[in-house]
């Protein structure tokens, strides 16, 4: 399963599931249908983050029925419902709500070719003039930003109203490195690392690291971005007066990125040269149900209809997150003569400038 804390658009691109339920029997006198009429189940999964321009929302169904199940995934008529409504609602902490609107149906960019019908690519969205999730906006109301976001799904035919809910996240406050700092260095005594401080409750991170570079080619030029998701980010405590305060830090090592550049992007023989621009590193910040989906549901389990969901009356995630970072650093020389150079990626052709 890809990250999901990528980008949204990666969830809404590439996520879907079927259910294939399928008894093995052997018997020498009784035949058996392994097919069992069932309804089909709403599947629901969204990534919310209120810093964004537009909210989405994917809502697919299982599949159950005679017949190959991998054929009928490739039926957009199969996965999708009609006429459905698809609704986001905002909640104070007493469960009184603030704002509700219903999202729109869109046909988005094609999915990546794989089990699924890639056209068309069906979500529903809304945008941050509709509904108000981001901190500023309580702030200058004088509201705390104690909000609860709900999504519901009203589905024509399904008995059950599809729900799920998740806490908006404060901002985590990046302490290391600072604003000002320009250019990353792995070969000095104290070499590149973050820190940050989160008041959030069960709080999980990822951190996202996004290299902006160059594909030179004969006759033409070509700007990329590679990009690899960092997990497995644990919190220490420290003191200070009045209490105790979680930081979380990430130490990076030369040998882990160059690593992480080699398996991102490929040797292309029509690149004649690569130069590296900019890097970004920005903190994911999700509550632990993220962590509790992507331990216990790998994609396959979704056809089980097993695993670990949050949405009631359905399968599938709906959650919050919220992010921090820096952005446009430059390597510093060493560092690019590594990537020039260095065992890891010296066949990938970038130039230490």
């Amino acid at each position: 399963m890809p990250p999901i804390f990528t980008t949204m658009l990666s969830l809404i691109k590439n996520f879907g599931c079927i259910s294939l339920f399928t008894i093995l029997f052997c018997s020498c006198e009784t035949e058996f249908n392994p097919n069992i009429p069932t309804s089909p189940t709403p599947l629901m999964y969204g990534i919310v983050n209120p810093i964004d321009s537009v909210y989405s929302i994917r809502l697919t169904k299982t599949y159950n029925g005679a017949g190959n199940a991998f054929d009928f995934a490739r039926i957009p008529d199969s996965i999708y419902f009609k006429n459905a409504r698809v609704f986001l609602e905002t909640r104070d902490s007493k469960g009184k709500q603030i704002e509700s609107v219903e999202m729109d149906e869109r046909v988005i960019d094609d999915r990546v070719p794989g089990i699924f019908a890639t056209s068309p690519n069906r979500v529903f969205q809304t945008d941050h003039t509709k509904i108000h999730l981001r901190p500023e906006y309580f702030a200058a109301n004088g509201h705390e930003y104690n909000i609860n976001l709900f999504v519901r799904a009203v589905i024509p035919g399904y008995p059950e109203t599809v729900t799920a809910w998740s806490h908006l996240r404060d901002i985590p406050k990046l302490t290391q490195p600072q604003y000002l700092f320009q250019k990353v260095y792995f070969y000095t005594e104290e070499p590149f690392w973050m820190q940050w401080m989160d008041t959030n409750a069960d709080s999980y991170f990822e951190i996202v690291v996004k290299m902006h570079y160059t594909d030179f080619l004969y006759d033409d030029q070509r700007e990329m971005v590679a990009e690899w998701v960092l997990t497995g980010i644990a919190a220490n405590m420290t003191s200070f007066p009045g209490g105790e305060r979680k930081v979380y830090s990430y130490y990076f090592r030369p040998e882990n990125f160059y690593a992480k550049i080699r398996s991102v992007i490929k040797d292309d023989p029509d690149v004649e040269a690569r130069v590296c621009r900019k890097l970004d590193f920005i903190v994911l910040s999700s509550n632990r149900e993220m962590e509790y989906y992507r331990s216990v549901y790998a994609i396959s389990d979704d056809y089980h209809g097993a695993g670990y969901t949050n949405i009631q009356n359905g399968f599938g995630l709906f959650i919050t997150n919220s992010s921090v970072g820096v952005y446009g650093l430059s390597l510093g020389q060493q560092d690019l003569d590594s990537l020039a150079k260095g065992k890891y990626t010296s066949k990938l052709k970038f130039k230490n400038y």
